[in-house]
């Protein structure tokens, strides 16, 4: 399975985002892809444009989180038909915002400082695979950690399934340290996570690494993950392949 997920900074390329899907290989036989910050142009959500670039085949749900001036800002999921198929109608998990959440005087201020935010993650599922796409709050060390657990709990309430995967902007700021981000790594690691995406230095144009993958499989898998230099967003394309691992 080959998965790609993409903050797109509210569509302000899309056009540069659509050549980069139909001229690159990495997008070719793509199963899943995860928005972030996706948008509304010319009437159209950019999930459905971006489905329509990457095939006949392709589907696509987008839901909006909030509006950034008169723009949706939005989280979506393209599919192909055949390697994943909805079982139920597609869910919106809220995250929680500020006021929610116990967090020390410094990180307080700095939230209170900040314009608010609406955070969510999008549930996919089938009866074989379920799919979170998200996008965590800029700010916040416990903020952010808090949202993520929403996310596994409610994985923790659904059915086993054999692979779950969770994908998206976890606006994990700074270079490629484990260190910073510990409490959100240890809280994956307990819920059979794995950050398949571990091993990238970057996902943003700035250096840092704000994007991952996570994978939580019933067997053994296989895995690799790799990104694209394209400047179609201030964010890069996170590709990964997941595979049964042969015996």
């Amino acid at each position: 399975m080959r998965i790609c997920t993409w903050n797109i900074h509210l569509g302000r390329r899309l056009d540069r985002i659509l050549e980069a899907v139909r001229i690159h290989s990495d997008f070719a036989g793509l199963d899943l892809m995860a928005l972030q910050e996706a948008s509304v142009h010319d009437g159209r959500t950019d999930a459905e444009a971006i489905a329509s670039a990457l095939g006949p085949e392709y589907r696509s749900f987008q839901a909006t989180a909030q509006l950034r001036g008169e723009r949706s800002q939005a989280n979506a999921l393209i599919w192909r038909q055949g390697s994943f198929e909805l079982g139920r109608s597609p869910e919106v998990v809220t995250l929680p915002g500020r006021g929610e959440i116990q967090v020390r005087r410094v990180e307080r201020t700095l939230l209170r400082a900040a314009p608010p935010q609406a955070r969510m993650a999008l549930c996919l599922e089938s009866d074989t695979l379920r799919v979170y796409v998200l996008h965590l709050d800029v700010i916040g060390f416990t903020h952010k950690l808090e949202q993520f657990k929403a996310v596994v709990s409610h994985m923790a309430g659904r059915a086993p399934v054999p692979l779950e995967l969770v994908a998206g902007d976890l606006n994990t700021f700074g270079p490629a340290i484990v260190q910073p981000w510990r409490r959100l790594a240890a809280a994956a690691r307990s819920a059979g996570l794995v950050n398949v995406t571990a091993g990238i230095r970057r996902t943003h144009w700035t250096g840092q690494k704000l994007d991952a993958i996570y994978a939580r499989a019933a067997a053994p898998v296989s895995h690799r993950a790799w990104t694209l230099k394209v400047r179609a967003s201030d964010h890069l394309p996170v590709f990964a392949e997941i595979n049964p691992r042969a015996a």
